[in-house]
């Protein structure tokens, strides 16, 4: 596994695109199944939110699976939102989901711990319905904390989930392959983070010159970030084939 440039990145988004280009609506319509999915998981009392987080690798294999038959020169169907539901390794794949609970738990607690006086502050302000820019400045430092925390978490453990589906590693492998493909290429993993961060800034920064903070424009933010979704899942197949191989896709059989 060799190191690979920081370009490599962008080369990823590109190819990304490519892959996506050739079958948007098919793309679109998988990730809003697993956004439906996701919906109604939610609506659980008590234990909705914990269960999005335990089951959202299942929802990434869903795109990922997408990307792989696109490739493939096939079609990415809704169905693929049980592709993961219906693998031998679900277990495993449950395994990431509660790795990826305890990061979000880990995110939170620096975001309480660094800014709880600005959060308790800030909520105070809420109550009276006057929030002054002093309420909210302590709260970059938490906030920007906990979200390296989280990202460099998602980061390294992004490959741990297609590993186990594609090629039915334990958790354990994966996770140390994951890390380890990662740290190798972590110069073109941090530039396509950065990139596709610039890039939705930047559209983001478009629709609201064009079309302002209007209904027209949240909902113009509200495609992008879509997309955007949609990109993340489409550049982490292209690293994925570029480190490990394409995986080798079944073809269903036909009734």
């Amino acid at each position: 596994m060799e190191k690979l440039p920081a370009r490599a990145g962008w080369h990823w988004i590109k190819q990304g695109w490519m892959l996506f280009r050739k079958q948007p609506g098919g793309m679109m319509a998988l990730l809003f199944v697993c956004m439906f999915a996701s919906f109604f998981i939610m609506l659980l009392p008590a234990l909705g939110q914990i269960l999005w987080c335990v089951l959202m690798p299942m929802f990434s294999i869903a795109l990922l699976q997408g990307c792989a038959e696109i490739d493939q020169g096939r079609r990415a169907m809704p169905q693929f939102l049980l592709a993961g539901f219906r693998s031998p390794m679900r277990k495993h794949l449950l395994g990431v989901g509660a790795l990826n609970l305890a990061l979000m738990l880990l995110a939170m607690l620096a975001i309480y711990g660094i800014s709880g006086d600005a959060i308790k502050t800030l909520g105070e302000a809420q109550s009276k319905g006057v929030i002054k820019p002093e309420d909210v400045e302590g709260l970059f430092s938490g906030m920007l904390t906990g979200s390296l925390i989280y990202m460099l978490g998602w980061m390294l453990t992004s490959m741990a989930a297609p590993l186990i589906f594609w090629q039915k590693m334990a958790l354990n492998k994966a996770l140390f392959f994951s890390v380890v493909a990662v740290l190798r290429a972590i110069k073109p993993f941090v530039s396509a983070v950065v990139i596709l961060h610039l890039i939705y800034f930047v559209g983001v920064q478009i629709v609201i010159l064009v079309l302002g903070v209007s209904q027209l424009g949240v909902a113009g933010i509200f495609t992008l970030f879509l997309i955007s979704l949609v990109m993340v899942h489409c550049m982490l197949y292209t690293a994925y084939a570029q480190l490990f191989g394409p995986p080798q896709v079944e073809i269903p059989s036909q009734p």
